[in-house]
């Protein structure tokens, strides 16, 4: 897909949806266009005919019709009620530009902004994994917002401006061809001018927005982390990478902003030189007797409204060019399909029936990037309703073994199967909808108790006493029953924080709530004390029934009763088989359990 086509047509379809908005927007700007070329012959009357006694023009008296001789007598009267007449009309169009522009600005820009969320949520994790998160946050909010000026000043350029220009230009030319012609001799250099310096202010704010993204990814990882910096001392050192950010986006903003200065200085010293010029030949011209002063009013009225769309380009120059650079890097995001990054469903993927049989890794092999190899040759099953532990080294792949299953990263190399069907050939809705991951850390989401739980199974609407039995099951109704609003506790960054214990609780009761046959696991008891591993290691019993489980852990006791254990060192499986098995062969496994639970056994664990 070319580059920015599809931003495109997200932009026009959002502009398409508003076509009575936008109508009006047009409208009002072409009223205005149009009182900008009437404004300024109330005038030229008032000091020809008025003041000056000249004889009217065969013009007005044909447009007065058979109330020439009224209008005469009045002239001034009526000349002035004009005036007020136009301005009044102006001023009316002008607020309903505003309102209507606003309206329509918001309604693009929020449209805009949805569509660009919900693709940024349909790319794979490799796409988050490469990206900061300050980064996509800035694109989704921040430089949504700034493409505002895109539409604004391009409606305002073509629907008043242009009309403006060709309208005026086209009636002064009509009055006096010479001078008329001497109008656009500043053309040229205003065309230079904005093309020369539009160039250096776009890139200058493209540098800019980078420098403000890297800015929010600093500020984001010191305020996750802000723990750990104040436990080593480091607040000094991320404020210095803070500043160095800040140093470098305002060097760019300063840039932007220099360039913007030599273009409006320059283009407000030769719009002044033109009108200076202007008065200078129009006062030959009415000593010549080609124009009178107030053909010269006239001129020198509709002269100033001929160089308006210039300025309305000097107005929106910046914030155009900002938002150039911003729809650019939008353009960016919205040109990445899933399928560059190596997840996309097939056009002929079917729904996944219910898993039945088994579960097979068939020679996988997988690699993040060419010098980053994980897996090579990967080979096991894991039959229905079997517990199966992965353990090894730490960096040895067991994560992301996990990660395969639900196609979050797509094999490099051989195929995972269930009931004998690569999972690619399955859409990736229905092969999720079949897994339940209870993950290392404890996403919980800002809303209620009851709504985190009821978020294991968002396709269908959970009841509460399903929501309950879920709690009840995960050793969660308890602690949350003594909650201050009990499940209808509002958690999350100010509100209720919840132990690592309870929050693990929680996480079980959104798996177990969602049902699904097969269960992933990683790493379910790390970081908690003895009492919460107690009890959340019954709540894994209970989300462990009848259903088929793949976990990761260093904890070997939690899983020494699995049904196969797979030991994988530096991507490669050295050994599976059962505990007793491993213990037997005396090798890695026997090494890792010797190491960690050795010297002192609790009675109840096998040897």
């Amino acid at each position: 897909m070319r580059k920015g086509r599809l931003f495109k047509s997200q932009f026009s379809s959002a502009l398409r949806q508003e076509k009575a908005l936008l109508s009006s927007v047009i409208f009002a700007l072409l009223f205005q266009a149009a009182l900008s070329m009437v404004q300024p012959w109330p005038l030229q009357i008032i000091f020809d005919n008025v003041i000056l006694g000249k004889p009217p023009g065969k013009l007005l008296v044909r447009i007065s019709g058979p109330f020439w001789p009224t209008i005469s007598k009045n002239l001034l009267t009526i000349s002035i009620v004009v005036l007020l007449a136009v301005a009044l009309l102006n001023g009316l169009a002008l607020y309903v530009q505003n309102i209507r522009s606003t309206r329509l600005i918001q309604k693009v820009v929020h449209r805009l902004r949805v569509s660009l969320f919900s693709h940024v949520m349909e790319l794979p994790v490799a796409y988050f994994n490469k990206v900061g998160a300050g980064e996509i946050v800035s694109r989704i909010t921040t430089d949504t917002a700034d493409t505002k000026p895109l539409l604004e000043g391009g409606i305002i350029l073509v629907c008043r401006s242009i009309p403006t220009f060709v309208g005026i230009f086209l009636i002064m030319m009509s009055m006096d061809l010479p001078f008329a012609l001497l109008t656009l001799a500043l053309a040229p250099f205003l065309a230079w001018s904005t093309y020369f310096f539009g160039q250096r202010v776009k890139r200058a704010s493209r540098m800019q927005r980078r420098h403000e993204s890297q800015l929010a990814d600093v500020t984001a990882l010191a305020v996750r982390t802000q723990r750990c910096l104040k436990l080593l001392g480091l607040q000094d050192q991320e404020v210095q990478r803070l500043a160095d950010r800040c140093l470098q986006s305002r060097r760019a903003a300063v840039e932007a902003g220099s360039w913007q200065g030599f273009y409006t200085a320059a283009t407000t010293v030769a719009l002044t030189a033109g009108t200076a010029l202007m008065v200078l030949v129009g006062v030959f011209r009415i000593k010549a007797g080609y124009i009178s002063p107030g053909e010269l009013l006239v001129f020198m009225n509709y002269l100033r409204s001929l160089f308006k769309p210039v300025r309305e380009v000097t107005k929106y120059f910046n914030k155009i060019s900002k938002a150039m650079a911003c729809n650019e890097r939008i353009e960016e995001v919205m040109a990445i399909a899933p399928c560059h990054l190596g997840v996309c469903e097939i056009p002929n993927a079917i729904p996944m029936p219910p898993f039945r049989e088994e579960i097979e890794f068939k020679d996988v092999s997988f690699q993040y990037d060419a010098e980053n190899r994980i897996f090579e040759g990967m080979s096991f099953r894991i039959q229905k309703g079997q517990k199966v532990a992965v353990v090894g080294d730490s960096g040895s792949g067991k994560s992301t073994l996990l990660s395969l299953i639900p196609r979050f990263f797509d094999t490099n190399g051989g195929q995972i199967l269930i009931d004998g069907r690569d999972i690619r050939s399955f859409s990736l809705d229905s092969l999720r909808r079949q897994i339940a991951i209870v993950p290392q850390e404890h996403i919980i989401f800002h809303t209620t108790v009851m709504e985190n739980i009821a978020l294991g199974r968002p396709e269908q609407k959970a009841r509460r006493e399903e929501i309950y039995k879920a709690a009840e099951k995960a050793n969660a109704h308890e602690f949350i029953s003594q909650l201050p609003d009990g499940y209808q506790t509002e958690l999350g960054t100010g509100h209720v924080q919840l132990s690592g214990g309870q929050a693990k609780r929680l996480l079980i009761a959104r798996a177990l709530l969602r049902n699904a046959p097969i269960v992933l696991l990683d790493e379910p008891t790390s970081g908690l004390d003895p009492h919460s591993e107690t009890q959340v290691m019954e709540a894994f019993d209970n989300l462990m029934e009848q259903r088929t489980i793949l976990i990761v852990t260093h904890d070997l006791p939690t899983i020494a009763n699995a049904g196969l254990i797979i030991v994988l060192r530096e991507g490669r499986i050295v050994e599976s088989g059962s505990h007793e098995e491993l213990l037997e062969k005396e090798g890695l496994y026997d090494f890792f359990w010797k190491e960690q639970v050795g010297r002192i056994l609790p009675a109840d664990i096998p040897r």
